[in-house]
């Protein structure tokens, strides 16, 4: 059991360094400059409360800085709930409350003990890892000589290959949350699109998508609800609208399929 989660705890730190190397400040951040941010479940990247994704779990809710980071949550909440991290300089399995917390490029770490943290910070590049978000690799930073930047974040990759095809289709690799239903997705499987005051917003189907154009401030900021392994999506009076109504009509198996 304990080979499981730890093994599973290391494929989220892996994924974490993919999300916070993609929102990464100067490593020369200053702790106070943080207050008022919250950390993301995910990868402990800070950011503002009231901008972030939300995502609620057997009565508590869970904050993300961006849609892959509520994906990866979404697969399996129970085990990140549980609120467990790994020492990026021994690979220990941490609790997150309660550790030695450090924060460096925007990003909240978690270590075992006070020599981890100072040999961390002594030399914090000789610990710095990456996700090739293309071939799933994960190498030290400093090994991936490639990069490209998408909307602003930076992307690295061990392949001048695999660089070359995140930036011919970045939507087969970077996430989105539908504003309507707060399923997430590839942007590559989005059901429909549009702007909306000078944002890109996708839709697991086109119905999600009617429903936005009525009304779109009623779906700004709004919190996924999980349950048993279904999402429902609960507005700000807190009554829930679970899911997309054409998929559970039957109409929709698939959102790309939607043609309602």
């Amino acid at each position: 059991m304990f080979k499981r989660g730890r093994l599973t705890l290391k494929k989220l730190a892996f994924f974490s360094v993919l999300v916070a190397l993609c929102f990464m400040y100067s490593s020369a951040f200053a702790a106070d400059t943080m207050k008022g941010k919250i950390p993301c479940t995910v990868c402990g990247y800070l950011m503002d409360k009231n901008g972030a994704l939300k995502a609620e779990y057997e009565g508590k809710t869970y904050f993300f800085c961006e849609a892959g980071c509520k994906a990866y949550f979404l697969k399996d909440p129970a085990a990140l709930a549980a609120g467990m991290d790994m020492d990026p300089v021994c690979g220990m399995t941490v609790k997150k409350e309660g550790s030695i917390e450090a924060i460096h490029g925007g990003r909240q770490i978690h270590f075992c003990s006070n020599e981890c943290k100072d040999k961390y910070f002594a030399a914090p590049a000789d610990y710095e890892i990456n996700y090739d978000i293309v071939s799933n690799e994960v190498k030290p930073q400093k090994e991936m000589k490639f990069a490209a930047t998408f909307e602003g974040r930076p992307y690295s990759f061990v392949s001048e290959e695999n660089k070359a095809t995140f930036e011919k289709n970045p939507g087969a690799y970077v996430y989105a949350e539908c504003p309507v239903t707060g399923e997430v997705f590839l942007r590559k499987d989005a059901g429909a699109t549009t702007e909306y005051k000078g944002t890109t917003y996708y839709f697991c189907c086109k119905n999600c998508l009617k429903k936005f154009n009525k009304e779109p401030k009623k779906y700004m900021l709004r919190t996924t609800r999980v349950e048993g392994g279904a999402a429902a999506k609960a507005t700000a009076g807190g009554t829930a609208e679970a899911g997309c109504p054409m998929k559970k009509a039957g109409v929709c198996p698939k959102a790309t399929t939607c043609k309602k």
